[in-house]
């Protein structure tokens, strides 16, 4: 098993990208979700609910940066602050689990009450919104290099599968 261990500049660093994340993350967001109700588009108001719940968890991610940092060398965290992390990912995943079921509410109610879609302009908004998202995987990507040292084994086994079964032998000696 393979433990990765992150300076606190290291942190520092993702911590400001995030904050850069969440700030064009919201964004779109609000354009989204505006787009949404004005072009009548579930698809735009759905990314951009969903685009909330990025920006929930980035902020949830940027506090846990920063509750850790601060709580570094606190005794009361006998274990470290390395579950600070792990709290926060569960956090995000309750916030996203919440905005799906909105989601589903929404969509049932446009199923039995539907709305006219202005797809051009609904378009326009959905590509700018995956660039975006482009733009934050990016930032968001890892930096940090990886060994790729690979070992060149060669097997020079041989296999001896034999059928040590006495009545498929009886079997193949009647044909």
């Amino acid at each position: 098993m393979e433990c990765v261990l992150y300076s606190q500049e290291q942190n520092r660093s993702n911590e400001r990208k995030t904050v850069v994340v969440i700030a064009i993350t919201i964004c779109m967001m609000i354009a989204e979700i505006t787009g949404g109700f004005l072009f009548g588009s579930m698809s735009l108001l759905a990314d951009g609910i969903h685009m909330g719940t990025h920006a929930a968890a980035l902020g949830i991610a940027v506090l846990a940066y920063r509750v850790a940092r601060h709580n570094q060398g606190n005794r009361n965290f006998s274990f470290g602050t390395g579950k600070i992390g792990v709290l926060a990912g569960y956090t995000s995943a309750l916030i996203l689990f919440a905005a799906a079921f909105g989601m589903v509410w929404e969509s049932g109610e446009r199923l039995f009450s539907p709305v006219p879609i202005q797809f051009s302009e609904a378009l326009v908004v959905a590509v700018i919104g995956l660039v975006v998202n482009l733009v934050s995987a990016v930032l968001l990507g890892h930096d940090h290099d990886h060994d790729h040292d690979h070992d060149h084994d060669h097997d020079h086994d041989h296999d001896h599968d034999h059928d040590h079964d006495p009545r498929s032998r009886s079997r193949s000696r009647s044909r």
